[in-house]
Formats: C-alpha cells, sequence, structure tokens
C-alpha cells in the first residue's frame, strides 16, 4: 500500500483512473513501470479497452505506448485529410501478435 500510494500521490487520478481498475493490474502497473506518465497512460488504456491484467502485461512489455500510431505510410500525402486519418485508424497495430 505504500508503494501505492508513492506511486499515485494525485487522490484525483486515484479517483478517475486507478480505482475504475483492478487491484491486480494496479500491481501490474506498479511492478512494471517507472514513469508516472506511462503508467496512467497504461491504467487509461485499460479502461477505455477493458483489457485483462494480463493483455496489460502483454502490451507493457511491447512497449505499446512507443509503437502506437507510429505505422510507416504515405497516407497524407496520397489521400485526402478526412481519408488520410481514417486509413490511419484503420491500420494502426493495436494487438501484438506472437508465433513461435
Amino acid at each position: 500500500m505504500r508503494t501505492f500510494a508513492i506511486a499515485w500521490p494525485d487522490r484525483e487520478i486515484v479517483q478517475r483512473v486507478v480505482a475504475q481498475i483492478p487491484w491486480r493490474s494496479n500491481l501490474a502497473l506498479l511492478d512494471k513501470l517507472t514513469d508516472p506518465e506511462t503508467r496512467t497512460w497504461y491504467a487509461q488504456k485499460t479502461i477505455e479497452n477493458g483489457w485483462s491484467r494480463d493483455v496489460l502485461v502483454l502490451y507493457i512489455e511491447s512497449r505499446l505506448h512507443e509503437r502506437l500510431g507510429k505505422t510507416v505510410n504515405n497516407f497524407d500525402l496520397a489521400l485526402p485529410p478526412a481519408d488520410s486519418d481514417m486509413a490511419a485508424q484503420i491500420f494502426k497495430d493495436p494487438y501484438v501478435v506472437y508465433s513461435d
């Protein structure tokens, strides 16, 4: 509990974000991340997408926050703005697929 209190000193964030996710997910955030902004980003995405703890850990380990929206494309050059944004959204990679 001490680690939790140190990691989340802002009560507003605790009530708005952290209190909305399961305790095991909070533990994963505390164990795997040290940067408060990154921790908050993953907590918010967990709420938005309904991620389980295991999915959250997978995304943390694959550094989703660095990869999201970074696909290489020429949509902004080849398409009108509205279509460019739509195409970029379609080709985002929110899931990581591993094969053995």
